[in-house]
């Protein structure tokens, strides 16, 4: 077959995944009107070779975004994007540096994972932080007092105050979500999942080949396989049901489920039963706030907050860290934001 005919057959494969797709951008449960279609219609022939990646990435903006604007976008670049006047970028102060990970506990109590490991607790804007625990690969902090770490050996650790009172949870231990000071999901490094109440000699397991997991109270838990399924447990996995499948990550709230596709970075919301709405692409990470409002990190470094989609967006930072696994943004809620720079550095943001 000669390049030509192959860069035909995947425009025309291309065609065919936009018709598919027409029908679930725009306006939740609206069809477009014919317009908008022959306007994306357009926009996807405008594309270029789709063989190459600019081109590419022109065909997915005409797909996510309004087609109008992602015309002009392939054609003459995007505007530049500046954060509202007084908020975002624009009202931040610093509270931290060489920072890794983070977490912000009632109200106004922070800790921080620094570069050298060491877990620091302090209160924001007082500078009476102190080391809590001087090795710690990642943390969950429950209060301003009792937090769980997860030591770089795999050791899990319930500690009050500081490391020198802790109390061993869990060894080989990957990951965690701590619901109170005695009851923790722990995912071990061999993808088994268990619920333990004080420690691992209390536990029932919950499901295996585990990738990812988000306990919503002492029974139901969301469950990511390790083959990109989502399923919703209630107690084990002998009681399941699938949700979605080829995720590389996804968030519940309430009723409303937020999926980011693997393969193509989609981030898609649905709302108990209902079909599936796309929110956004080009997606690097996201925190939802509600079944409407979710501030999403973009792939070039950039933070949003989006109302219901990108169409209705605030841009809240930009050089953001990106770096897999590590959480470098936390929305308190809809108007305080904290976000955590490429440089380390941790800033305090409102939105309006």
């Amino acid at each position: 077959m000669s390049l030509a005919n192959a860069r035909r057959i995947l425009f025309s494969l291309a065609l065919i995944a936009l018709a598919g797709a027409a029908g679930a951008v725009g306006a939740a449960g609206a069809e477009e009107d014919a317009r908008t279609k022959q306007l994306r219609l357009l926009c996807a022939q405008l594309s270029g070779d789709l063989t190459e990646p600019g081109a590419l990435a022109a065909f997915r903006r005409c797909l996510s975004q309004e087609p109008t604007s992602a015309i002009k976008e392939n054609a003459f670049g995007a505007a530049p994007a500046a954060a509202p006047a007084g908020y975002g970028r624009n009202s931040r102060r610093m509270v931290a540096g060489a920072v890794t990970r983070f977490q912000v506990a009632s109200g106004d109590t922070l800790y921080v994972i620094t570069t050298d490991g060491k877990l620091w607790r302090e209160t924001i804007d007082r500078k009476d932080g102190r080391v809590v625990d001087p090795a710690v690969a990642s943390f969950q902090a429950i209060d301003g007092a009792l937090f769980y770490a997860l030591g770089p050996d795999g050791k899990l650790w319930r500690e009050n105050a500081d490391a020198k009172t802790r109390t061993l949870v869990d060894v080989g231990a990957a990951a965690f979500q701590a619901l109170d000071g005695n009851l923790v999901y722990v995912l071990g490094r061999d993808g088994k999942l268990w619920r333990e109440s004080g420690d691992m000699k209390n536990r029932g397991e919950v499901d295996r080949d585990v990738a990812a997991f988000q306990a919503i109270d002492a029974s139901v838990v969301y469950v990511g396989a390790r083959d990109g399924t989502l399923w919703r447990e209630s107690g084990s996995a002998a009681t399941r049901s699938l949700v979605a499948s080829k995720l590389a990550a996804f968030h519940v709230v309430g009723e409303t489920v937020y999926a980011l596709t693997a393969a193509d970075r989609v981030l898609w919301r649905a709302a108990g039963n209902g079909k599936p709405e796309q929110v956004d692409a080009e997606v690097a990470a996201f925190q939802p706030i509600d079944a409407r409002l979710v501030y999403v990190l973009a792939k070039d470094g950039r933070l949003w907050s989006e109302l219901v989609d990108n169409r209705h967006r605030a841009l809240v930072d930009s050089g953001v860290l990106l770096q897999p696994g590590v959480i470098s943004f936390q929305a308190i809620d809809a108007h305080q934001v904290y976000v955590l720079g490429g440089d380390h550095r941790l800033w305090a943001e409102k939105m309006p």
